[in-house]
């Protein structure tokens, strides 16, 4: 039986470095996220991006902004 896809959000960041320190933060924030390779369709950022679900969204990025962790783009997607 095939999984259905679901949405979820991809955050892209400016540099490596802060796709793994907001990766470690966010896991203990205990927020599921998944590093993913960086979709083109957010732009030419660094290789990494991560993928939370879409309520996890807005806990996330103010969470990273009062880290000092900037996030470059985000976007929908639909993964299973």
């Amino acid at each position: 039986m095939a999984r259905e896809p679901q949405a979820f959000v991809v955050l892209g960041f400016p540099s490596t470095h802060d796709a793994l320190d907001a990766e470690s933060l966010l896991g203990d924030l205990g927020i599921d996220v998944v590093p993913i390779p960086t979709p083109k369709s957010i732009g030419a950022l660094c290789g990494i991006a991560l993928r939370i679900a879409p309520a996890d969204e807005q806990r996330a990025t103010a969470y990273l902004q009062s880290a000092g962790i900037g996030i470059s783009a985000h976007a929908t997607i639909l993964d299973v």
